[in-house]
């Protein structure tokens, strides 16, 4: 189930950020003068890569989520993994979209015990994205994950102490999560003025 509503939170994400650049594209023609601050004056969009960007990891996702379905696992690591290979415009929306590609790699990962794999994939989306963001939280989620996921595996191999340590490593990354999440929500609701 996390898995999947993940795909989801992501492919709504980028029908949204489609949505917005489709919407500045609406200004097409226009000079920069005219309040379309995102075309330039002989009328072509700027953001002309990062739209086909979108739309690219649109496709690609849900091209994963056909393999998700029909249990090919690595059928869908294959497909998102085209998509972190993909180069990407400098835009705060691709650097997002690529972050929960990773976080998204990671859970498929982990789900085959490539607990290594996963913690890269993790990794490399905690590059793209700074500061409390959903995005990056949702890393660090998934971070927690491996880490609990580790420590069984070392208490099932008689690694007490070494459990332990991951076991604590989980809990504080998922302590994170949550001290991440909650500044997102505080920023994200209106102050009561009071």
């Amino acid at each position: 189930m996390g898995r999947a509503m993940t795909g989801r939170k992501l492919r709504a994400a980028l029908a949204v950020g489609a949505a917005i650049v489709a919407g500045l594209l609406g200004c097409r023609g226009e000079p920069t003068t005219s309040g379309c601050p995102n075309v330039a004056a002989e009328g072509t969009p700027v953001d002309a890569p990062l739209m086909a960007f979108l739309s690219a990891a649109r496709a690609l996702h849900h091209e994963a989520d056909l393999h998700e379905r029909s249990g090919n696992t690595a059928g869908a690591i294959q497909v998102l993994q085209r998509l972190t290979a993909l180069p990407a415009p400098s835009a705060t929306e691709a650097d997002e979209v690529l972050a929960d590609t990773r976080a998204r790699l990671a859970e498929l990962l982990l789900g085959r015990g490539d607990l290594d794999g996963a913690l890269r994939e993790v990794q490399a989306g905690l590059l793209r994205v700074a500061g409390p963001t959903y995005f990056r939280g949702h890393l660090l989620e998934v971070e927690g994950l491996v880490e609990e996921a580790r420590a069984s595996s070392l208490a099932d191999a008689g690694k007490a102490d070494e459990a332990a340590a991951a076991r604590r490593r989980a809990m504080d990354l998922l302590e994170d999560t949550v001290r991440i999440q909650q500044q997102v929500i505080e920023h994200a609701l209106p102050s009561d003025g009071g």
